[in-house]
């Protein structure tokens, strides 16, 4: 098992960081050409909602994983709405983990799926997005 010490992952420039981005960013005039407005730039989640996720985890966290997912999604001015007939949107999934890479929301269980799961266990997702709604 990983022994996960709170220190991974690196701080990289913001040149890089962009270098990222942009390539992302590329895809959407593809999207929005396919009559999709459900372009996702990125999601925004509130330091509050991170330490309410962190209080009812349980266990002894020392970081997070971030999950990527797709729900279908039509997307206006507003908030994004979940129906089967949007177009699948890229979504981001949040869950705490112990220092043995165990996440503490059992999200992903050893040996286990979403019945294994207990009924309060919480995972951090539905940021507000970007381009739809910005601070910018």
């Amino acid at each position: 098992m990983p022994q996960y010490r709170g220190t991974e992952g690196d701080l990289i420039s913001v040149k890089e960081a962009k270098l990222f981005t942009a390539r992302h960013q590329e895809q959407r005039e593809a999207i929005e050409r396919e009559g999709a407005n459900n372009y996702v730039e990125a999601e925004f989640f509130g330091l509050e909602t991170f330490k309410q996720l962190l209080d009812e985890c349980g266990g002894e966290p020392v970081g997070f994983r971030v999950y990527y997912g797709l729900r279908n999604e039509i997307h206006s001015d507003g908030e994004p709405e979940v129906d089967e007939k949007g177009k699948p949107t890229p979504r981001l999934i949040i869950v705490p983990v112990d220092s043995h890479g165990v996440d503490l929301t059992g999200l992903v269980s050893v040996g286990g799926g979403l019945k294994d799961m207990a009924a309060e266990a919480k995972a951090m997702g539905n940021g507000p997005v970007c381009p739809h709604i910005c601070g910018r």
